[in-house]
């Protein structure tokens, strides 16, 4: 079939973008969302144990990597889904895409079981290799660790069921699922990290949180599950704790082939971060706690770039699926557009509001005027990096959405080995900037990674992306 004229494809794309922009929107608002309550679980631990001890939040900066890492990492088995579901539903293959939705959860609880299993073995040599030499921060970082893993199965099974419904474009649900996790999480982290007398409950500080968390995220899992499994739902997972039949197998294998670059990328990213994080810890508890509270305050700006993400993936995928090129390269961009627009308005906030908001992580002992200037400085930093981690990240799910996952590998590794890293044994150590530098370098890291992006979306190689669907 002869391509059409160019001023016809034109018009049909000009014609897309309001509905797009719609769309885009009605499936990202919800996922946002979702991904800032998701963060707000997180969020509830900082807050309240930097209200509790310097040392508690101080320790996070170890076991708060640790957790995203291997969550991340291992996650990223199930990345492969969203592609095979989104396709199915695009081109209306319901059967195919609820294979699809079952081997997501089963991989899902395997990936969680496993995780949670090896890693409460390994936590004491986890946080020796990553945390400070202080022997009481290294005791922190196992005691949480070690019931955070408990919420794996919880935690991986929820995600997993959550990136099915929104491959499909059920991105609600998910959201009515995190807010009650949230409430829970609050009044139970209240409870158990500071401890609560009249039921005889002792104060348990960061083990609380974790333990609250875990129990958060298990309820969350078994809210969206309850959704997933209806018969009528076009992605039902229904069945998934049966023996796999073939298609179940076909699905699974077209998953993991998919997912495979997703699990090299994460585990190349984050061993990359992991070294980041380390550095950071040379450089003394002052700098850990107060980048520690701009992570915490950046994360809702990154889990907003994420819930676009989800949204952009899902569109390009069905879009693919329909074998709509054109609408799906104009959804890449148009999502990665409102994302920076959005990230950019949330770290300009945060700048101006940073001298009230980092109170919320200043111990009550001791006295907080150092930790505030050095979180401070770097303040500017977060807010100049939000459009480019915008760009960066949802650009890269838009091209894992459309099947192109080997794409985002190598932009992963220039990012986190050739630019993060270097940039902040330079910044940080040697020339002794501190937080700053910290910042500094993961600056640098997302404009080169939103440079190759959008170079590789532009282009032709994410179209040819092959998925058995």
């Amino acid at each position: 079939m002869a391509p059409s004229p160019p001023n016809e494809t034109t018009r049909a794309s000009a014609s897309l973008a309001p509905s797009l922009g719609r769309q885009l929107l009605a499936l990202a608002i919800p996922a946002a969302s979702t991904s800032l309550l998701e963060t707000l679980v997180f969020l509830a631990d900082r807050v309240m144990l930097g209200r509790y001890s310097r040392d508690a939040l101080a320790s996070m900066q170890v076991q708060g990597p640790v957790v995203w890492s291997l969550f991340s990492v291992f996650m990223a088995l199930c990345v492969g889904g969203v592609s095979v579901v989104a396709r199915n539903v695009g081109a209306e293959r319901f059967e195919r895409a609820q294979a699809a939705s079952r081997s997501v959860i089963r991989l899902a609880g395997f990936a969680g079981v496993s995780v949670a299993v090896i890693g409460w073995l390994l936590t004491p040599q986890i946080a020796a290799a990553i945390g400070p030499a202080s022997p009481k921060i290294q005791a922190l970082c196992v005691s949480y660790l070690r019931a955070a893993l408990l919420g794996f199965p919880g935690l991986f099974v929820a995600t997993g069921a959550s990136m099915v419904l929104g491959a499909s474009g059920d991105t609600k649900t998910p959201l009515r699922a995190a807010l009650v996790s949230n409430v829970l999480n609050v009044g139970l982290n209240q409870v158990l990290i500071f401890g609560f007398a009249p039921l005889g409950v002792p104060s348990l500080g960061v083990r609380g949180a974790a333990i609250a968390s875990s129990i958060a995220f298990s309820v969350q899992a078994l809210l969206i599950l309850k959704s997933l499994l209806k018969p009528h739902c076009p992605v039902s997972a229904a069945g998934f704790w049966r023996i796999p039949e073939e298609k179940d197998v076909t699905a699974r294998r077209e998953i993991v082939r998919l997912s495979s670059p997703v699990i090299l990328e994460r585990v190349i990213f984050h061993l990359g971060f992991l070294a980041y994080a380390g550095v950071i810890s040379r450089l003394g508890p002052l700098v850990m706690a107060s980048n520690q509270a701009l992570v915490t305050l950046e994360s809702v700006c990154f889990l907003s770039a994420q819930g676009f993400g989800v949204a952009t993936s899902a569109l390009v995928g069905q879009s693919m699926g329909r074998g709509e090129i054109a609408r799906a390269r104009r959804a890449g961009f148009l999502g990665a557009t409102l994302a920076a627009t959005f990230l950019s308005a949330f770290g300009l906030l945060i700048w101006l509001s940073a001298p009230l908001t980092l109170h919320l992580f200043t111990p009550a002992e001791g006295s907080s005027q150092g930790l505030m200037e050095e979180a401070l400085k770097a303040a500017p930093l977060l807010a100049l990096s939000q459009p480019f981690m915008a760009y960066a990240a949802v650009l890269s799910d838009a091209l894992r959405g459309a099947g192109a996952t080997r794409l985002p590998v190598g932009v992963t590794i220039l990012g986190s080995i050739g630019v993060r890293l270097p940039m902040v044994f330079w910044l940080g150590l040697d020339l002794g900037w501190g937080t700053y530098g910290v910042w500094g370098a993961s600056t640098v890291d997302w404009i080169v990674r939103t440079l190759c992006c959008v170079v590789l979306f532009a282009g032709p190689w994410w179209t040819r992306a092959k998925v058995a669907a």
